[in-house]
């Protein structure tokens, strides 16, 4: 046993003196691959390409491309901030009014460059506003000359200035790579932030739904935006689904033809006899956004309500009525409220789908209301507008929405924009339904 035991240690000694360097050589190898591989995996992936693949419903072309695209690439002279307020974008250093509110001065921040290299100039502002001159005059500032007052004015000047509106050449945080065309839209359009080109965004536009949540399974994107529905996606494994509800870019509503349901009792009566949204953070009461610093949730609401219905209907009977509606998906609602107006009212509703609606020839739209940044509200309500849809004919919302739109005091607005919605849903020449939800859906 013994000899054994002292043979393999002579054995091992033997080794070890035949190889001494070769295992200190080792080790150390060893000990250097254990803590550099790690460093060496984080170095090359650093230097990898992050791309965000996108995926976008809607047809584009290079000059109508989404804001929320537009606004990567480029910056307008003013920007949206707390309470849907107007404020200075970093072009902008202050802006005056003078000459009765009929001049805009803006200090303009030169010390900015295009993405191709070029300096930033007062000479580069092309926005084309119409009513509006705009001209240069000195290095720093641009004058905006008006017919007369407009308050609004700053809103429009959200709009991404480009050096070059054919290769997109901006000023934003983000620059244009390459763009794919399919005909005159744009297919894809590849971006690379300015300060490092290995952080991309790729956005990729789909004609429909459908379409965007296929690409989205075959992996051509890692995110879906805009999406309406997630019927069946939130039972795909490793997604992330977060919703988002439009309040400050649309609504659904009932837009009514005031000329032929002249009778305000009549409307209201229709108003409380249509089922509305639950969720209060869903529900939409009027025209102006929840977020804007004009909101006034202090208006009528017209909740459901068929005894204050059929009390106002009895008095101002209709036979039947006709609803017009221009999007399918809206067509489950639309029979909901036939089901309600008839079971309440006894009122014989019609409902037909069409992509081309008379505006001047019908009862009651089913659609979606657009909410502009700024309260101003003059083309949708004016009885003078042809944007008026709902031909709304009231000398006193005329008179607010006059004032509203040449007062540059904001509390003077709020107080006008406040009445201005108590008295418009007094008239309900639009039944407010709920804001859309839509869906951002991700791959985690």
């Amino acid at each position: 046993m013994f000899k054994k035991i002292y043979f393999k240690t002579k054995l091992i000694s033997a080794f070890l003196r035949q190889n001494f360097y070769f295992l200190i050589i080792g080790i150390l190898v060893g000990s250097i691959s254990f803590y550099a591989l790690p460093l060496l995996k984080k170095t090359i992936t650093s230097k990898q390409i992050k791309k965000e693949k996108i995926g976008i419903v809607g047809l584009y072309t290079k000059k109508n491309l989404p804001y929320s695209i537009t606004s990567l690439i480029s910056y307008g002279l003013t920007q949206t901030g707390h309470n849907n307020k107007i404020e200075n974008s970093p072009l902008l250093e202050k802006w005056t009014v003078k000459n009765d509110n009929k001049n805009f001065i803006l200090d303009i921040n030169t010390n900015h460059y295009w993405h191709n290299g070029q300096k930033f100039k007062v000479q580069d502002i092309n926005y084309q506003i119409s009513g509006a001159k705009i001209e240069k005059i000195n290095k720093k500032q641009i004058k905006i000359s008006l017919q007369k007052p407009f308050s609004p004015l700053l809103s429009l000047l959200q709009q991404p200035l480009f050096k070059n509106s054919k290769k997109l050449i901006g000023l934003g945080h983000y620059q244009v790579k390459k763009i794919k065309y399919r005909g005159t839209y744009v297919k894809q359009i590849l971006l690379y932030k300015k300060n490092n080109k290995k952080q991309q965004v790729q956005f990729s536009f789909y004609d429909n739904q459908s379409d965007l949540i296929n690409a989205f399974k075959l992996g051509e994107v890692n995110t879906i935006q805009n999406v309406s529905s997630t019927k069946n996606i939130e039972q795909w494994p490793n997604v992330t689904i977060t919703p988002k509800t439009s309040t400050n870019q649309s609504y659904v509503a009932l837009f009514l033809n005031t000329k032929k349901l002249d009778n305000k009792s009549l409307r209201q009566a229709l108003a409380y006899a249509t089922p509305k949204e639950s969720q209060q953070k869903n529900r939409c009461i009027g025209p102006i956004s929840p977020n804007s610093w004009a909101y006034n949730e202090n208006i009528k609401r017209y909740n459901y309500n068929p005894k204050r219905a059929k009390k106002l209907f009895e008095k101002n009977k209709i036979d039947q009525i006709n609803i017009t509606l221009n999007d399918p998906k809206l067509l489950p609602l639309a029979e909901k409220i036939k089901e309600s107006w008839q079971k309440i009212l006894d009122l014989k509703t019609n409902l037909s789908v069409s992509n081309q609606i008379d505006t001047n020839n019908f009862e009651v739209i089913l659609t979606q209301g657009a909410i502009p940044v700024d309260p101003d509200q003059y083309l949708f309500w004016h009885s003078t507008q042809n944007t008026n849809l709902t031909k709304l004919n009231n000398p006193k919302i005329d008179k607010l929405l006059e004032q509203g739109r040449q007062s540059f005091d904001i509390q003077e607005r709020k107080q006008i924009y406040l009445g201005f919605q108590r008295s418009l849903l007094e008239e309900c020449p639009a039944i407010f339904l709920y804001y859309p939800i839509t869906y951002t859906v991700s791959k985690k």
